[in-house]
């Protein structure tokens, strides 16, 4: 019981010290929590500034031949005797890729001559035939002739007449037959010239050669084997070893395409683009894939393969304007805005866009050179909001101390 009388008056006594105590104690401690509170939370934001901006389109293909050739022959039959060329070896206009055996022509052509040899003959035995037979029309002529001044004197018969004349038709129908004869033999001649010919010009056919100058992509010609239409061709050549992009573009960036525009091509394997240009932008579009092609020559085609990946940057557009972080800019619908800070407040404000760049975008209306926005808008602070701006330079010394 003494105990608990006890205990009952030190809590009083504690309770009339604590009440006791100041009131700015106690304000004191509650200051620096307060304090916190009301602390604008720190929002980094960046000046719009005027800069040179570049607008660029990116378009991916593959690196193709400008123009093929497909090397071939339409004599069959043939082995392949001789190869003189292989895949990526360069070769100029005339030089024989491959040599095809030939000693079945060449029997063929001696068989043509020895037939040319012997129509020869023949013509001119007709040649004499008809000699012979203008000699004969020329004697039964005047034969007839004397036989009719006879028959006028009244020294010879009628049937010696006729007889004349009989002979003369004859003497004419021989001639006849001997001029045709002729032109049959002639025309045998013609016959055997276009058949030997055409033996001729397989016979050089046989002798595969470049078309034009360029790099033999692909060799389908093998040693020993014999050479078909249905093969198709023995060699594929890209014409003066030039290459290209071809590439697919979406409409919308199609219609801003035109022939000459620069492209800085890139490939696997290559730290530094290529140089190139549009040589051609295709009058249409797939109607299932909306998308159109282009053509991009390359500068330095050495470089490139048939094959390869490439990736394209065409530059569409390049101006001084008024440039913020894409990041800056807030989206509804399609109406673009922008967080600007004014005396440490949040103010949304519309803005009309231009080019695009990768980091940069370019305001065209709505907010001045140099003011301040939101770096990255829409994600911690809303309109009307107050914030601790926090500048580049501040940020990036911030940074450094950490």
């Amino acid at each position: 019981m003494r105990q608990t009388k006890i205990l009952l008056l030190a809590s009083l006594l504690l309770g009339t010290a604590t009440l006791s105590m100041p009131q700015h104690a106690l304000s004191a401690e509650a200051q620096p929590a307060a304090a916190q509170r009301q602390t604008p939370p720190s929002i980094n934001v960046v000046a719009a500034r005027r800069q040179e901006l570049r607008e660029t389109i990116t378009v991916t293909g593959t690196i193709v031949a400008r123009d093929t050739a497909a090397l071939g022959t339409d004599v069959t039959g043939l082995q392949v005797v001789e190869l003189n060329a292989d895949e990526g070896d360069v070769v100029k206009k005339g030089d024989v890729l491959a040599v095809l055996d030939r000693r079945s022509l060449d029997t063929q052509l001696k068989e043509l001559e020895a037939n040319r040899a012997q129509a020869e003959a023949a013509a001119a035995q007709v040649g004499a035939q008809i000699t012979d037979a203008e000699v004969a029309v020329r004697q039964a002529g005047e034969a007839l002739r004397r036989a009719r001044e006879l028959k006028n004197k009244g020294v010879s018969a009628q049937s010696q007449l006729d007889d004349a004349l009989n002979a003369s038709d004859s003497a004419k129908a021989r001639l006849i037959v001997a001029q045709r004869a002729l032109s049959a033999s002639q025309a045998q001649l013609a016959v055997i010239d276009a058949q030997r010919g055409n033996i001729q010009l397989q016979i050089d056919k046989t002798q595969v050669r470049a078309p034009a100058d360029g790099l033999i992509l692909q060799r389908d010609a093998t040693l020993g084997g014999v050479v078909s239409v249905s093969a198709g061709p023995l060699f594929r050549i890209a014409i003066n070893s030039e290459f290209e992009l071809a590439a697919d573009v979406s409409e919308a960036s199609l219609a801003r395409l035109t022939r000459g525009l620069p492209v800085a091509v890139r490939l696997a394997g290559l730290d530094q683009p290529i140089k190139g240009k549009i040589r051609r932008v295709s009058p249409e579009v797939n109607q299932q894939s909306r998308l159109g092609s282009i053509r991009v020559t390359l500068d330095e085609h050495e470089k490139a393969r048939v094959g390869n990946f490439a990736r394209g940057e065409i530059e569409v557009d390049r101006h001084e304007g008024i440039a913020v972080p894409v990041s800056a800019v807030i989206y509804q619908g399609r109406d673009a805005f922008l967080q600007v800070v004014a005396d440490g407040k949040v103010r949304t404000t519309p803005v009309e866009l231009g080019i695009r760049g990768a980091t940069k975008i370019e305001v065209a209306s709505g907010i001045e050179e140099g003011a301040e926005v939101v770096a990255r808008a829409g994600t911690f602070v809303a309109d009307g909001d107050a914030i601790t701006p926090v500048r580049e330079a501040e940020a990036q010394a911030g940074a450094t101390v950490q």
